[in-house]
């Protein structure tokens, strides 16, 4: 009797052994998955808030310069867009910056899998949000394009860079509509491939924790 019970108490340590290491080697993968995830995203918020003050500084400069009336309201959306941009992402670096160490192991998880949650949110609605009130921007910029001579406006550089004619605005419009079509798809790859896969170790994580207790 005493022999079975050291055998069992053996085999339930054994058990408890090797889901200690078996759940060791998750956290580690999970750690290492989301260090690079949350560089990237830092990386990404970086670059969309730099480009979007570029966006304003230039297109400041476009509402200025530019006489035409519909091209001109078209550059305060776009300025007004660009604001819209940088709220949300500085709203997505504070919340990605937040990385509450101190918590125990279920909270931290819980913490981490809502700030991806987030991103998830956020790829996946960038069509609303990001390329659709870009586009409706930019068209009406390109719409609101007249002969310059009408207003009797000169500007080389401006008359060799904007697309003035009938063919050139058609084929800008073209142009612009396969880019943020790339655009909506790199954003849903991105939520497919980096940060779906993820959102699954966390969940598998809390379901080890969860079989633990």
């Amino acid at each position: 009797m005493l022999e079975q019970e050291l055998k069992n108490i053996w085999k339930n340590s054994s058990k408890t052994a090797q889901i200690s290491i078996e759940m060791d080697q998750l956290v580690n993968e999970f750690d290492s998955k989301m260090t690079n995830i949350q560089k990237n995203i830092r990386k990404r918020d970086l670059r969309e808030i730099s480009a979007s003050v570029v966006g304003i500084l230039m297109f400041s400069v476009f509402a200025y310069e530019i006489p035409f009336p519909i091209t001109k309201f078209s550059c305060f959306l776009s300025i007004l867009w660009f604001v819209f941009v940088i709220y949300k992402f500085r709203k997505s670096s504070q919340q990605n910056s937040s990385d509450k160490l101190t918590l125990p192991l279920k909270e931290q998880l819980t913490h981490k899998k809502k700030i991806l949650q987030h991103q998830l949110k956020l790829l996946y609605s960038a069509a609303y949000w990001y390329v659709g009130p870009s586009f409706i921007t930019n068209f009406i910029f390109i719409i609101g394009l007249k002969n310059p001579a009408d207003f009797n406006w000169s500007n080389q550089l401006a008359e060799n860079l904007l697309p003035l004619t009938v063919n050139a605005k058609i084929g800008t419009i073209i142009g612009l509509a396969f880019f943020y079509i790339l655009v909506i798809w790199v954003h849903k790859r991105a939520a497919r491939k980096e940060v779906q896969p993820v959102l699954k170790s966390i969940e598998v994580l809390q379901q080890q924790l969860n079989n633990s207790n």
